[in-house]
């Protein structure tokens, strides 16, 4: 159910959403363009699986596109940004499918991890493959391909490691605000001032 203000009709659970939406796209971006946390750890796997779980893959899909438009005119990408993109984007399509609103907070992390794992593996091996198809690093042999993927083993390990930490610690702190939202109810005290500040006017 929705709820709207009586004053000015705001709709208080999209609201939510959007802030929610919102703060993923800052700390995504941010972690891009302004702290990196080290080569290959990242948090676009962790806003892709906590947008997909809580709001829906459609909003995912261009919550990553936003990101990583606007992450790379700042840092700049080179002609592998259609396997960068897509590696996160098409993933964002699929990872809905993993969630379900009625398991435990301890179930939610298993299967956002395992998602956000699998989602590491795509981009591995989708990302990889465009390098040995666009750029003149690898023969264009099978050995080539197979080469640009043992080369590229180091970058996967730390990119997992960020994806096994930090997507667990979204979801619980995602879990953490949903339960204070719910136990605090700010919606009620948001529409009860509106309509103290309608009373006011007159």
């Amino acid at each position: 159910m929705e709820i709207h203000s009586p004053v000015h009709g705001i709709n208080i659970k999209k609201m939510k959403k959007n802030i929610f939406l919102a703060a993923l796209f800052l700390i995504a971006f941010s972690e891009r363009v302004f702290f990196d946390l080290g080569p290959n750890v990242e948090l676009v796997t962790t806003a892709v699986i906590l947008s997909s779980f809580y709001i829906g893959r459609k909003q995912s899909f261009w919550l990553i596109f936003l990101v990583m438009l606007f992450s790379d005119l700042v840092i700049g990408n080179t002609n592998i940004f259609i396997f960068t993109w897509t590696g996160f984007l098409i993933p964002a399509l699929f990872v809905k499918y993993f969630s379900n609103s009625k398991n435990s907070i301890f179930k939610k992390s298993l299967t956002g991890t395992f998602a956000g794992t699998l989602t590491n593996g795509f981009f591995f091996i989708w990302t990889n493959f465009g390098v040995w198809m666009l750029t003149s690093m690898y023969p264009k042999t099978e050995l080539g391909l197979i080469t640009s993927y043992i080369n590229a083993i180091p970058f996967l390990r730390p990119q997992i490691v960020s994806t096994l930490i930090f997507v667990p610690l979204g979801i619980l702190l995602t879990e953490l605000i949903l339960f204070l939202l719910h136990k605090y109810k700010p919606e009620s005290k948001f529409k009860y001032q509106l309509s103290l500040n309608k009373s006011n006017q007159f």
